[in-house]
């Protein structure tokens, strides 16, 4: 139940689960006199660029939030903190928040940072020559996914079933957090892998990677990275202001990201080296793509996405049945 790979590169920084200490001084909104906890399901990175920079420069201050952000344990269960009060907001992945709700968890999403899903299918070829419909490719192939469980495993069921392809015509290999090593050993064909992770890491290597969406970008049936709280946690207007921040922060990113990287760098010290920058950098453009709907930033909720990803999670034997409340409109 991890939104990255926690073997993936720009490591470093504050130890894993520590509390950030970054805080952003407000007045208004939630549980502890209007402080609210943002849990954050990684170790310091610059995926989070947004919001490092919304506390640096008061964005969410100027929303009326008193924000601080936590960074998560490699161990720790991704709604644990969540579920217990020790945080109000975490940013994960919403296909994960339905299938806990689905379960008896009271976990709604309530704004989408991420507009397009981040997950593809990923080879090493880039040229290879592809069938009319791209992802049989994968018929008697082997894909790998770091286990039968999470996101990855998800888009992988996504991708056999909008293949057309059956289970049996696919072999899933659990390889753990070894993806890339697994790819390019030749123990697997093919990977699940994130657009902005292990995709850059190859293109960084030299390669020319092969990248194929799970899911329609136009009719998506799976959502990715939210911000998700817990029934109650919140009020709507809080929650409402913690949404437009989001969007105002993540827009301060695109406008400036030479800003966002040096947020970042206050929390991964590794960026002081140039290769590391350079890489960070091309990790932040990739990011900033997916946050755009129809070339603008949008973390609006898209409810038919969501009802899609409930028929779909149903359909694949993951869930019951879809929860009667995964998602607030604000």
């Amino acid at each position: 139940m991890l939104m990255i790979d926690r073997r993936g590169f720009l490591l470093g920084g504050l130890a894993a689960g520590a509390a950030v200490g970054l805080a952003a001084c407000g007045t208004s909104g939630g549980e502890q006199g209007g402080k609210v906890t943002v849990g954050l399901t990684y170790i310091p990175n610059v995926q989070f660029s947004a919001f490092y920079l919304g506390v640096d420069r008061g964005i969410f201050a100027d929303n009326g939030l008193d924000v601080t952000l936590r960074h998560h344990g490699e161990q720790e269960d991704v709604f644990g903190a969540l579920l217990r009060g020790g945080e109000q907001v975490v940013f994960a992945s919403a296909d994960e928040a339905m299938v806990a709700a689905a379960g008896g968890n009271d976990l709604r999403t309530f704004a989408t940072s991420y507009q397009t899903y981040p997950l593809n299918v990923i080879g090493l070829d880039g040229t290879l020559t592809l069938p009319p419909e791209p992802l049989t490719v994968l018929e008697g192939r082997t894909l790998g996914i770091p286990g039968h469980f999470g996101s990855s495993y998800y888009a992988a069921l996504c991708a056999i079933h909008r293949s057309g392809l059956t289970e049996q015509q696919v072999t899933l290999q659990d390889i753990g957090y070894t993806a890339l090593s697994a790819l390019e050993a030749g123990k697997v064909d093919f990977i699940v892998g994130f657009i902005n992770n292990e995709l850059v890491q190859l293109q960084l290597r030299g390669g020319t990677p092969l990248a194929l969406p799970v899911t329609s970008e136009s009719e998506p049936s799976l959502v990715g990275p939210s911000l998700i709280t817990r029934g109650g946690a919140l009020e709507d207007a809080s929650l409402k202001r913690m949404a437009d921040a989001m969007a105002e922060a993540q827009q301060a990113v695109i406008d400036d990201p030479q800003a966002a990287l040096e947020a970042t760098a206050k929390q991964v010290p590794a960026l002081s080296d140039a290769t590391q920058r350079e890489a960070a950098a091309k990790v932040l453009e990739a990011t900033t793509q997916m946050w755009l709907r129809d070339g603008k930033v949008d973390v609006s909720v898209d409810e038919a996405a969501f009802a899609r990803m409930g028929e779909f999670l149903t359909e694949a034997g993951i869930i019951e049945a879809p929860p009667e409340a995964p998602y607030i409109s604000l």
